[in-house]
């Protein structure tokens, strides 16, 4: 297997891609339900194939948003891609990914087209405070992705005041299991994440469909309990003012609220240079089949 240029494991893919479909591999099972694939991969795939079709080297995709329609399948699938606009700063496309005929998710991309920021610079601000990946304790299980939860002690002070105060507990509640590993608690939950295999068997990440990847896991961030996860989100959107330069994601859960069962959550997303964006999604409650 080749490396992507960050130095990266890779293992088997999570597809095999023959005659313009992407077929699963063993490694492609989804969490809730039997024989289905998980949100991660289906914005993998979507992501890869605006990509390939639409972007470009002065585009950023700067709006990434991923409909998880239904739970997609674990059998052949094929994208389709289409522009919606395309002018001199912007280009907006979408994609849908087909199982049998049927739609089972769709994503648009707005891409904007790079030039030099203003002067005097807009404030920027700050990028969070926290150990860099390599000074973290590897996670026992890297079979699909490698985190590296950042302790709770090395929050910064400062940003308490957003996050709130933790959620009373009361115990497990749920029969669903947690999909993260020890995490920090709610107030001061952090990590890293890393690829561990291809998406595609023989082909290298791109730092796009490393995002596009990895965004699903801001729900698990966001939604899990310290106990389970009880949500299954039904989107993500992606923004993004760069791409990133480094292949270890950072992401900062920023908040969860809510109420009779639907849920809304958000994390802000890092590299090991700096800050790229923000997650956003949404969820109902659910139970594991």
């Amino acid at each position: 297997m080749s490396s992507d240029g960050f130095g990266s494991l890779t293992t088997g893919g999570f597809f095999v891609e023959q005659a313009g479909r992407f077929i699963p591999t063993d490694a492609a099972g989804g969490y809730w339900r039997a024989n289905t694939l998980s949100g991660r991969l289906v914005g993998g795939l979507l992501g890869l194939a605006l990509e390939r079709a639409h972007g470009g080297p002065d585009l950023t995709p700067a709006r990434f948003c991923v409909d998880l329609i239904k739970m997609a399948p674990k059998a052949p699938l094929s994208v389709a891609t289409q522009v919606i606009r395309q002018g001199r700063r912007l280009l907006l496309a979408e994609a849908q990914l087909i199982a049998d005929g049927d739609v089972v998710a769709r994503a648009s991309c707005l891409y904007l087209r790079q030039s030099e920021n203003p002067e005097p610079p807009t404030s920027q601000s700050p990028d969070w405070k926290v150990p860099r990946p390599h000074d973290l304790p590897p996670s026992p299980d890297a079979s699909h992705w490698e985190i590296r939860p950042i302790p709770a002690a090395a929050r910064d002070p400062a940003e308490a005041p957003r996050r709130g105060a933790a959620p009373a507990t009361g115990g497990a509640t749920s029969a669903n299991p947690p999909v993260l590993g020890p995490m920090s608690p709610f107030e001061a939950r952090q990590a890293w994440v890393r690829e561990s295999r291809p998406l595609i068997e023989g082909l290298a990440h791109t730092p796009f469909t490393r995002v596009a990847l990895a965004a699903d896991f801001a729900s698990p961030m966001a939604h899990s309990s310290p106990d389970s996860i009880d949500f299954v989100n039904c989107d993500f959107t992606v923004y993004l003012h760069r791409l990133p330069a480094t292949e270890w994601l950072g992401f900062d859960m920023v908040r969860h609220h809510s109420t009779g069962g639907v849920a809304v959550g958000e994390c802000w997303l890092h590299d090991e240079q700096g800050p790229l964006g923000t997650i956003n999604i949404a969820a109902v409650v659910q139970r594991q089949a």
